[in-house]
């Protein structure tokens, strides 16, 4: 029994909404237990089918985990495996951060090519190439990557700044018997918030959120050493938050997000204000709405942070599609991100695609149809499209979504949407 999306347009969305913990920092956090033994309590947690995942991945290497509530508490003082088993890491692309975790932890992992959205090639060819010029011996042949050593330290220079690469080279870092410096880094704040988790459990890391990384290499003896009780806050989910946004604009509301800070969305919120949404911000919360039809923010580039970012270019692509003029999205992050645009087409959207770009001819309306979501955020996206068309659409395949937003449909109802969640018969 598979289940899918009910959805009823029409309907401006109005109220308030607080956002929750962010799934790309959540798995980071996750994977980061396991560096060194203790009993971690960590807040704001969302529960969503990756961190789940995650969560099978630690209980499989000898860790315990409960929850209560929003919060997830890993006990990773048990684990003494080294080899994620293949079929958990074949659900989850985030698992590849369990390398330089346990490389920390035991100087010895053995990992397979990770699964997830099929949203193009995500080479782990950084990693691999991290790994080595801080001088662990790296194995790799189609599936199996086995490393093992310990990190002697120095300077390394990342080809791209790549996210996945620079969380998981700081913590191969951290056992080292040297420091590491880590250039080109990527700047995202969930990178930072990894940074808060490990100096919060006494590893020394400093410089996240630039593009330069300092590690302090504490000693395989590092393992032993820190708090064995520790407590920690996840930060907000910006991709949640836009996706929600984009979702108030859409439908032509007006709503009021908590827990959210606008400084980490200002790309977002800049080309949201292009369109001719209008914003107001506080501290940590955002209130948006639009006064009439939307129109085209012009030409968006997805780039790493601070750019616009990927993960909320599926949902753009929503919004232009019934936003006057002509917008072109040129994705240079994945190679295959725009495997919504058939079923945005299929609801009446005008888009072409050729390569990297996709040219959008926004139309007056979007009709409800029986779609499909085949990977995360584009299921978003088309989620966002059935609350803007007129009549009902279905997503079918809500497991997509649900890997990376948690009681979607919940937090869309609260906020007058009409949309549910059923089982349907395969």
């Amino acid at each position: 029994m598979l289940e899918s999306y009910y959805i009823e347009g029409g309907v401006p969305l109005r109220g308030e909404y607080r956002i929750k913990g962010a799934k790309n920092s959540a798995l980071p956090v996750m994977a980061a237990t396991v560096c060194r033994g203790g009993v971690y309590e960590i807040y704001d947690c969302p529960r969503i089918g990756d961190v789940f995942a995650m969560e099978e991945i630690l209980k499989a290497l000898g860790a315990k985990t409960r929850w209560e509530k929003d919060c997830i508490i890993v006990d990773s003082r048990g684990i003494n495996e080294f080899a994620v088993p293949e079929n958990l890491m074949a659900e989850m692309r985030s698992s590849v951060f369990l390398m330089g975790s346990l490389l920390a932890r035991s100087g010895e992992a053995i990992i397979y090519r990770p699964g997830g959205c099929n949203i193009g090639k995500r080479p782990i060819d950084i990693h691999i190439d991290g790994l080595e010029q801080l001088g662990f011996e790296v194995e790799s042949d189609d599936e199996r990557i086995s490393c093992k050593g310990t990190c002697r330290g120095g300077k390394i220079t990342l080809a791209y700044p790549s996210v996945g690469a620079t969380e998981n080279l700081i913590m191969a870092a951290l056992a080292g018997n040297g420091d590491t410096i880590i250039e080109n880094c990527a700047t995202e704040p969930e990178i930072a918030d990894l940074q808060g988790f490990l100096r919060t459990g006494g590893f020394q890391v400093f410089g996240a959120g630039t593009d330069t990384i300092f590690v302090k290499g504490a000693g395989r003896e590092s393992r032993n050493q820190g708090p064995e009780n520790m407590m920690y806050f996840i930060l907000e989910d910006r991709i949640e938050a836009a996706t929600y946004m984009a979702a108030v604009l859409g439908t032509r509301g007006r709503a009021a997000f908590r827990n959210i800070r606008p400084e980490i969305m200002r790309e977002v919120l800049g080309c949201f204000e292009r369109m001719g949404a209008r914003v107001r911000t506080f501290e940590n919360t955002i209130e948006i709405w639009s006064p009439g039809r939307l129109k085209s923010p012009g030409i968006v580039v997805t780039q790493p942070y601070p750019g616009f970012p990927t993960d909320c270019q599926p949902q753009l692509m929503t919004l232009c599609s019934v936003a006057k003029g002509l917008t072109t999205v040129r994705e240079e992050i994945f190679e295959s991100r725009f495997t919504h645009k058939n079923d945005l087409i299929k609801m009446g959207a005008d888009i072409e695609t050729c390569g990297k770009n996709a040219i959008i001819k926004g139309v007056e309306t979007l009709q409800g149809s029986e779609v499909c979501a085949r990977d995360l955020r584009g299921g978003a996206a088309l989620i966002l499209a059935g609350l803007m068309a007129e009549g009902t659409t279905v997503i079918n395949d809500a497991f997509h979504v649900q890997r990376g937003y948690e009681d979607l449909e919940k937090g869309l109802n609260s906020l007058g949407g009409i949309i549910e969640t059923k089982r349907k018969k395969t």
